[in-house]
């Protein structure tokens, strides 16, 4: 197996974004993990190309949660190459293959009653956003603990979303954390506390990470983290369980 991570650097809204989706070869399948916004689609060309891979290639797509930045480029992907499947975890499987609202459509559509001018109206262009993900049907799902090509673990990691997943390597001793966790100035964060729908969860989730002991933690936010990893799960474990516990 050989895990690539890749950078995704592009002005979005008047705004530098950063992203940094994961991909798996193993068994001589490539497996993407998330796929960006519909609008970042040709800079995943750009940075795939430049690794010698390309969309033809790619045999499916991991969504680890129902989230604009890591679902939205589905639909280019898909139109690209029609062969490539879809998985996720279970708890997100409705939401994703459009049976039911995401969880981020439904807090969005909430938060109109408390707001007001260009808060409301960003909230209002968000919500419209997020009704044009384009959904598919998903191939296959996850469940906590189950194996996937016998050597990725997908661990529930719930908190920024109920079904989050993140995956593990254990031969590697490798997470991909994806917004279970955040990268803030060489340590962990927790991605986005005002979009984390569960933060008690989100904090137990990080401790369900720290009990697997990786040695190198990648997220989808911030980027790849190899130095004192058990140390900067445990800080961030402290920071949050004081005032949670309060």
């Amino acid at each position: 197996m050989k895990i690539t991570t890749i950078k995704i650097e592009q002005i979005l809204n008047n705004e530098k974004l950063t992203l940094f989706p994961t991909l798996i070869r193993i068994n001589e399948k490539v497996y993407l993990v998330d796929c960006g916004y519909e609008e970042t689609f040709e800079t995943f060309v750009s940075e795939l190309a430049k690794i010698d891979i390309s969309i033809d290639q790619i045999h499916g797509i991991i969504i680890s949660h129902d989230d604009i930045d890591h679902i939205g480029g589905l639909k280019k992907f898909k139109e690209h190459n029609r062969s490539i499947k879809t998985f996720c975890g279970a708890l997100e499987e409705k939401s994703i293959s459009g049976k039911i609202k995401s969880e981020r459509l439904v807090q969005a559509e909430n938060s109109l009653n408390s707001l007001t001018g260009d808060y409301r109206n960003w909230a209002l262009g968000f919500i419209d956003s997020l009704n044009r993900i384009k959904r598919y049907e998903v191939e296959k799902t996850f469940d906590d603990g189950g194996f996937f090509e016998d050597e990725i673990q997908i661990i529930h990691t719930p908190g920024h979303t109920k079904g989050h997943i993140s995956l593990f390597i254990p031969n590697q001793n490798v997470l991909i954390a994806n917004d279970a966790l955040v990268v803030e100035g060489n340590t962990f964060g927790i991605p986005n506390p005002s979009y984390t729908l569960e933060f008690p969860n989100a904090i137990k989730s990080v401790e369900k990470i720290k009990a697997l002991k990786p040695q190198k933690v990648i997220c989808y936010h911030g980027g790849i983290v190899e130095e004192n990893v058990e140390d900067k799960l445990e800080k961030l474990i402290c920071q949050y369980s004081k005032s949670l516990s309060v």
